[in-house]
């Protein structure tokens, strides 16, 4: 039951491709399934003084070359024809081999059964590039490897160079009369083409990848070192609440209470004590109990004391002046009371 399921998503997608296919581009669809050649270079001539350029994109690429035709010794170059390279196929090659297809190059000013030299330079062509001669006059037409030098002649551009006899196999037009007509093109080996993309798409990813593996822990370390920076850095605002340092004389010692948050220096240098600590001096004081209040205070050590030092006669007159308005209160209420 699912097999039959899937064939029929099988058949609906292969339907949907036909039907994308015919819709985009009708005439691409039917050279796909007839063997039509769907990647003809299709190139564009151009003509400066001796020299003919030809730009096309190749088979397989997505970018124009440019490939400059020129004689360089026994003639001048007339003109050069882009070649359907189905006119000249044949089992011996094969087409997936000639990336730029196949060109005629006539050559006109030859001493008659003289021979010209025809280079032409690229920076398409690599060092294993090879030019292909077809001569339809011929049993076998293909004269493989039929350049005479493969050389590089500027950064990245390099010139293959062809020499033709003017009447011999290599003249397409078969006759010694001063013109020579070289139909050809230059050959790379697909499988050395493709398996050198392969090679470095292959190690080009790890490479890719390793790179950014590199900056990512890089990143990394950066971002937790400055968050280490901004954790131990104060902000301004803790900076300027902080307390201003106090300055000891000599030979004294203050000392701290970390028992007892609330007891701590002001900025004016003044003592402040916690709150269970005014509540035990209050009631010792009441109870006239001088030993018991400093026994009391001495239990906070952030402020060691003595009797002499904190119940001395200005306290004493203090607890005393505090009692007489309390009394005079009370009697002036009393008092109050009597009238009534």
């Amino acid at each position: 039951m699912w097999i039959d399921t899937i064939l029929k998503h099988i058949k609906l997608l292969a339907a949907a491709i036909l039907i994308f296919c015919a819709g985009a581009d009708s005439i691409h669809a039917a050279g796909l399934f007839s063997g039509a050649d769907v990647e003809k270079p299709n190139p564009q001539f151009t003509r400066k003084g001796d020299r003919i350029s030809a730009q096309f994109i190749p088979r397989a690429k997505s970018t124009s070359v440019t490939v400059e035709f020129q004689v360089i010794a026994g003639g001048t170059v007339d003109d050069v024809k882009g070649v359907d390279f189905f006119t000249i196929d044949r089992p011996e090659v094969d087409i997936k081999n000639f990336k730029s297809a196949a060109f005629e190059i006539d050559v006109r000013d030859v001493a008659p059964g003289g021979t010209a030299a025809v280079a032409l330079r690229s920076d398409f062509f690599s060092v294993s590039t090879a030019f292909y001669i077809f001569n339809p006059n011929l049993a076998a037409p293909w004269i493989k490897d039929a350049q005479k030098e493969n050389r590089l002649v500027a950064d990245r551009v390099r010139e293959i160079v062809i020499e033709v006899k003017d009447g011999s196999d290599r003249d397409a037009d078969g006759a010694v009369n001063g013109r020579i007509q070289l139909v050809g093109g230059p050959r790379d080996s697909f499988w050395g083409y493709a398996l050198g993309t392969l090679f470095i798409r292959f190690f080009g990813i790890f490479f890719v990848l390793t790179l950014l593996m590199i900056g990512m822990l890089v990143s990394g370390w950066v971002f937790k070192r400055m968050d280490r920076l901004h954790d131990t850095k104060p902000s301004a605002a803790a900076q300027k609440a902080a307390p201003a340092a106090v300055v000891q004389p000599a030979g004294t010692a203050m000392a701290t209470a970390p028992t007892v948050p609330a007891a701590r220096m002001a900025e004016t240098g003044t003592v402040v004590i916690a709150e269970a600590a005014v509540a035990a001096i209050a009631a010792a004081v009441y109870l006239r109990d001088t030993t018991a209040a400093v026994a009391v205070i001495n239990q906070f050590p952030a402020v060691p004391v003595s009797a002499a030092e904190h119940f001395s006669a200005p306290g004493t007159a203090w607890s005393q002046a505090g009692r007489e308005r309390m009394m005079q209160e009370r009697l002036a209420i009393i008092k109050q009371a009597g009238r009534r």
